[in-house]
């Protein structure tokens, strides 16, 4: 797999990739939500937050973003592998990316959450040592510290 950061005309398959996670997940989708993926390109700048894709063979397998929180903080969002990929590493190798390029602009703390329902993404983060900090009806947070 090839992450590279997204480039405007990839932006409509990388939303295609995070909207099929959710149909998967939700068995319909909600387009009133998520609006930072409404237009990718517009809110991921590529200065304070950040969009990225994994490519296979010129098909976008993967995503994942960072958002600027604070001066040491970047919160891990779109964090999606497409169905027929899953189970290769590609979301570890994905986050891996992410958190290197977090800590290559300063952060020292990584934030994330995912959905109290989804077992297997909180394992994921748990196992990629993300400690669990919080939660409440809908969702569980973590962080992880990167030492210096």
């Amino acid at each position: 797999m090839i992450i590279t950061p997204i480039e405007k005309h990839q932006c409509q398959a990388a939303k295609d990739v995070i909207l099929s996670g959710f149909l998967e997940r939700f068995g319909f989708i909600d387009h009133s939500l998520n609006p930072d993926i409404h237009d990718i390109s517009r809110e991921y700048d590529g200065a304070h937050h950040h969009f990225f894709i994994g490519r296979e063979n010129n098909d976008i397998i993967c995503t994942g973003a960072i958002r600027k929180e604070s001066p040491d903080t970047y919160h891990i969002v779109r964090m999606s592998v497409q169905s027929p990929y899953r189970k290769r590493g590609l979301g570890r190798i994905m986050l891996k990316f992410l958190e290197e390029k977090a800590h290559s602009l300063g952060a020292r703390s990584l934030i994330l959450e995912t959905n109290k329902q989804w077992s297997d993404a909180i394992r994921f983060y748990q196992n990629n040592g993300y400690i669990h900090k919080d939660e409440d009806e809908v969702s569980c947070y973590f962080e992880k510290e990167i030492p210096l």
